[in-house]
């Protein structure tokens, strides 16, 4: 019968290892016996030199009487005038007691005393044939074999191994693997391996982009993949029925060894500590800067709702006066277990610039709250940062959660463009014409190399930016569209600023992609629309014909 002895939590991370252990005891046929010996004793031997010979393990141990025994471990006290059966029996059994291999593998006891005989008992620590004793070339007088019970190995199951099959809510089947049994019946399953290629097979983008109406988007197995294991005795290719363990959840994402090992080690699991169950899906700090233009998405995972809470997603905007306004971003929904949502709280997503005529947007604060207004989430800061930066450039990256973060770049940047040519020599046997020379380019790619600064940042958002440069996916924002990078080289210096250290980090990327042709393209800006001036005219009053220059003091927009 199957055993099913250790199994991860709940929630697990895919890019972290998923253990499973089942165990079985049909892998063993018999279990092996301990050997058992006895050395009888009836008599003693007064002659110095006569030996027996005891054979176990590999090993041929000759003990041989002898005057003076120095502690050889071989050699036991030849019967001296006055002694009985019984003291030469103890001085055998003191030279066992002194003997490493038979201390090693027995245990060594010595009976009571008989009208005419005494016995010492050699039981074997572990089971198995290795451990039989046999006894040869007795020489001593009084010394004999008595009952002499063999070891017995344990007898495996030919052929046998636990199946271990991963199916996911559909009844598909993940990955399937099956390993032999170690000595205590038992094989362990690492799992992620499977569940990591399940997420790759996603061949979709796993956020909205370009962005719809509406500030929420459930997601599926695309993050929260939902499975369950079932194990089964496998024996010379013939499988038994399965068992199965409950439903799990793998998050497609994962932890870095030390905060993973912290947890092992306290016996905790990230999504149980009741702190990180408020948490969005991202290690970015609560507080950032933003502006119009910028995509800002927050993924929050929503676990267990026995009590069928309902949630809604509120923005708390506050004005460059001070004064506040409260928007519902969604109304209010029932949850469903288990599931991660995308929220989309980017300034022109959630129409900020209409949200009080004639006031301007300060900052916006972000969180999920319930029916009650009792928060579900914690709160996330968006300050309004209204400055123009000649270099700034904007990265979203999929971080460690799976999930997508923002992150602006403001410092110095620049570009290069390298080329990778193909060329080659053609033979003609022909008359030369202007069309036919016999040096040709074959291909030309060019490669697009960045470089961006992140400009002054703080030691919190420095930690955080490691995410950018190890996520195997990013991307560059320009205007509304959105270009995958390659990130290659990264560059950081500290500066102390007032007693407090501040970080500025460079980066070269190159987009994921080579050009072989030449064109103009100028992205759409994201931000909101800026309504021009009226272009001036010749019928407007207000500029005369004898104004040979027009300046802006002259019109009135």
């Amino acid at each position: 019968m199957i055993d099913i002895t250790e199994t991860p939590n709940l929630v697990s991370f895919a890019g972290n290892p998923v253990l499973f252990e089942a165990c079985s005891s049909e892998y063993l046929v018999s279990l092996g016996t301990r050997a058992e010996f006895e050395l009888v004793v009836s008599g003693i031997d007064t002659n110095v030199g006569h030996s027996f010979t005891l054979k176990f393990a590999g090993k041929t141990l000759v003990f041989k009487s002898a005057g003076i025994t120095e502690f050889n471990g071989l050699l036991f006290e030849v019967a001296y005038y006055g002694w009985t059966y019984i003291d030469f029996a103890f001085s055998i059994y003191q030279c066992f007691l002194e003997n490493y291999d038979i201390q090693k593998a027995f245990d060594v006891t010595i009976g009571p005393v008989g009208t005419s005989e005494r016995k010492i008992t050699l039981r074997a620590k572990e089971a198995g044939a290795d451990y039989s004793v046999t006894l040869t070339n007795v020489g001593v007088y009084g010394v004999a074999q008595g009952t002499n019970t063999p070891g017995t190995d344990d007898v495996y199951q030919d052929f046998f191994g636990i199946l271990c099959l991963i199916r996911d809510s559909y009844g598909n089947a993940i990955g399937e693997d099956i390993k032999p049994t170690d000595l205590m019946g038992g094989a362990q399953f690492d799992i992620s391996d499977y569940i990591r290629s399940k997420f790759a097979a996603w061949e979709i983008t796993r956020f909205e982009f370009p962005e719809l109406t509406g500030n929420v988007k459930m997601h599926g197995w695309d993050y929260l993949l939902k499975y369950r294991v079932s194990f089964a005795e496998s024996i010379a290719g013939h499988v038994r029925g399965l068992q199965s363990t409950g439903w799990k959840y793998a998050l497609a994402g994962g932890l870095n060894h030390e905060l993973l090992t912290c947890l092992n080690e306290n016996y905790q699991e990230y999504f149980e500590i009741e702190a990180n169950k408020s948490k969005f899906l991202t290690w970015l700090p609560t507080t950032k800067y933003s502006r119009s233009g910028v995509v800002e998405k927050l993924f929050f995972l929503f676990q267990n709702n026995p009590d069928l809470v309902q949630y809604r997603l509120v923005v708390v905007v506050t004005f460059t006066d001070y004064t506040h306004k409260i928007i519902n971003a969604t109304p209010l929904a029932m949850y469903t277990p288990y599931t991660i949502a995308e929220f989309k709280v980017g300034f022109d997503h959630l129409n900020l610039v209409n949200a009080w005529y004639g006031k301007t947007v300060r900052s916006w604060e972000v969180m999920l709250m319930d029916s009650d207004d009792e928060y579900l989430s914690e709160r996330r800061i968006y300050i309004n940062d209204s400055r123009v930066f000649e270099n700034e450039k904007v990265f979203f990256y999929r971080n460690s959660f799976s999930a997508y973060d923002t992150f602006r770049f403001l410092g110095k940047s620049e570009m290069n463009l390298e080329y990778e040519r193909a060329a080659g020599t053609t033979i003609r046997e022909e008359k030369y014409s202007f069309f036919n020379a016999s040096s040709r380019q074959f291909s030309s790619k060019e490669t697009e190399i960045c470089k961006a600064n992140s400009g002054w940042i703080s030691l919190a958002e420095k930690n955080c930016l490691r995410e950018l440069l190890l996520s195997t996916e990013a991307y560059e924002q320009i205007g509304k569209e959105l270009f995958q990078i390659v990130v290659k080289t990264a560059k950081l210096t500290p500066f102390l600023k007032e007693g407090e250290y501040l970080f500025n980090l460079e980066i070269e990327y190159e987009r994921a992609y080579e050009n072989s042709f030449f064109s103009v393209h100028v992205p759409e800006s994201s931000a909101n629309p800026i309504i021009p001036p009226v272009a001036l005219t010749w019928d407007n009053m207000e500029v005369s014909f004898d104004n040979v220059e027009i300046t802006f003091d002259q019109v009135t927009f």
